[in-house]
């Protein structure tokens, strides 16, 4: 939007330079417009700046995750068994009891080139691997924390290379979505008895610097 008024107001002084002949006019004109390119300019790379602090949008469906930055390091999706649900509408106290995990497939000897968009169910530039470990989860304020204690956690086994996720979504069953950035705590899913899809993104309150 704001691009298209600079080029709209650019055009102005172009066409005010040709048709004007009335000089002190002219360069009022072309003054005012020049202060309103600036004043425009200035306030594009000052949303552009602040837009880069915050966190990504992300969409989730059962087919695929889109997010309007890049999945630099992958996606991890768990499966819950919900214990308690907060005032907001999401899980506040479960059990992971399956994890899937989509790793990146970056290019040798060229540069990172991380998707936008990783489909669930279709090979891409990624694999899967799963673990079934039992980790308990408490989410306080912006935090999740594990309630299992890290000496339970030591036979944590990954398992497979799958080209696809391994794990399918089912109706009426929470899972919980990590995507790698410390702006978001993570993103809870669900699918209800109808077949529609609820998302619950939980900002970290984390800056990225």
């Amino acid at each position: 939007m704001i691009i298209a008024i600079i080029s709209g107001l650019i055009l102005i002084v172009i066409i005010t330079i040709i048709l004007f002949k009335n000089r002190p006019l002219k360069g009022i004109l072309i003054s005012v417009s020049l202060i309103v390119i600036l004043t425009a300019g200035g306030l594009y790379f000052l949303k552009y700046f602040i837009s880069s602090f915050a966190p990504p949008k992300v969409t989730i469906s059962k087919n695929d995750i889109v997010t309007n930055r890049e999945f630099n390091n992958g996606v991890t999706i768990e499966k819950i068994n919900v214990d308690s649900i907060g005032d907001e509408g999401y899980p506040i106290k479960y059990t992971t009891i399956h994890t899937v995990s989509c790793n990146i497939r970056n290019p040798s000897n060229k540069p990172p080139n991380p998707p936008s968009k990783i489909e669930f169910y279709e090979p891409g530039n990624y694999s899967w691997d799963e673990d079934t470990i039992k980790v308990k989860h408490i989410h306080k304020g912006f935090s999740r924390q594990s309630e299992s204690s890290s000496d339970k956690l030591w036979w944590l086994n990954k398992y497979g290379k799958y080209p696809i996720c391994p794990l399918k979504f089912e109706s009426e069953q929470w899972y919980f979505f990590s995507i790698g950035d410390r702006r978001v705590t993570g993103i809870f899913f669900y699918i209800d008895k109808k077949g529609i899809e609820h998302q619950y993104f939980l900002e970290s309150g984390v800056s990225p610097i």
